[in-house]
């Protein structure tokens, strides 16, 4: 006695290889391991298309910058109002659509807390600023306010910042 593949019924087999009891169960089990062997190559066809995929790289590198200054950041006040009760999230000074050359730029991005200054406040950006005074100097924040080349990172380019971010991400971990 067997066990049919697809309904789960005990049957008798008329050969070693039969799988399902009946005929019906052979075309629902045939349609199934279709779906399956559709479904695997899906994803490998996905992942390899991702792997080339600019935008989707470029996604992936800002959530590796982004997890880095939040580690990096972690257990300091929010640069905006000074709480440390609230969750921090990367807070960049300036934005990455108005400025994306300053978005993987480490000085423009501080810990900010996710929920009042970042949502509610729409960044704090006076408090930020003031708050980058006091963290990195006038200097820079004057450096930032400034012009900047553009920048157009090539898929490579992307690739290789977000592997800096996950080494620097480990290191800040492991101490």
């Amino acid at each position: 006695m067997k066990t049919c593949k697809v309904c789960t019924e005990e049957f008798e087999p008329t050969s070693t290889t039969q799988q399902v009891c009946s005929m019906a169960c052979a075309i629902t089990f045939t349609r199934q391991k279709a779906e399956k062997k559709r479904k695997k190559e899906t994803r490998v066809m996905r992942r390899e298309f991702n792997e080339k995929d600019r935008s989707y790289q470029l996604k992936l590198t800002q959530q590796s910058f982004n997890a880095y200054i939040r580690e990096r950041d972690k257990g300091l006040p929010c640069i905006s109002c000074g709480s440390t009760v609230n969750k921090l999230t990367a807070g960049h000074y300036k934005t990455v659509g108005a400025h994306p050359e300053l978005r993987f730029e480490e000085t423009n991005v501080h810990g900010q807390c996710w929920w009042n200054c970042n949502r509610n406040r729409s960044g704090n950006i006076h408090e930020f600023r003031k708050g980058l005074g006091v963290k990195i100097g006038l200097g820079a924040v004057l450096w930032l306010e400034g012009e900047h080349e553009p920048t157009n990172y090539t898929l490579a380019d992307i690739i290789e910042i977000k592997l800096k971010y996950r080494r620097k991400l480990k290191e800040l971990q492991n101490g």
